[in-house]
């Protein structure tokens, strides 16, 4: 008899996602746990910011996830417009990997990127 997967624990990874590129060639790792307690890790992957997603905004993201569904996407997709100085996103969740130019992102993709944190900090005191 199949065993049914319980809640998701706390502790769990419920993605990750690294933005690298742009005009300055920046990057930045945004990792979000599975109760929305979320670390933004700077290009030496060092803590940058933590936060906490609303409970509502953990359940759009859940379900952008769900129908990014990334299990059938491919790992590096090709063809596209190519755009120089523009980001490249890595997307980790269920133990699959999509890297994919900001310029070829699906749809549920970029719902994706909507409902995570700012990939850098806001620079007002």
């Amino acid at each position: 008899m199949p065993v049914s997967p319980g809640p998701s624990s706390a502790l769990e990874r419920l993605v990750t996602v690294t933005r690298t590129g742009g005009y300055a060639g920046k990057s930045a790792t945004l990792a979000v746990k599975g109760d929305g307690s979320w670390t933004r890790l700077d290009r030496q992957l060092n803590p940058a910011g933590t936060g906490k997603l609303p409970a509502d905004r953990e359940a759009k993201l859940r379900t952008a996830l769900a129908q990014a569904d990334l299990p059938h996407l491919p790992r590096f997709p090709t063809g596209g417009p190519a755009v120089f100085d523009g980001f490249v996103y890595t997307f980790v969740h269920g133990g699959h990997e999509v890297t994919m130019a900001q310029e070829s992102l699906t749809p549920a993709l970029r719902a994706v990127l909507a409902e995570l944190p700012p990939f850098e900090a806001d620079p007002s005191p």
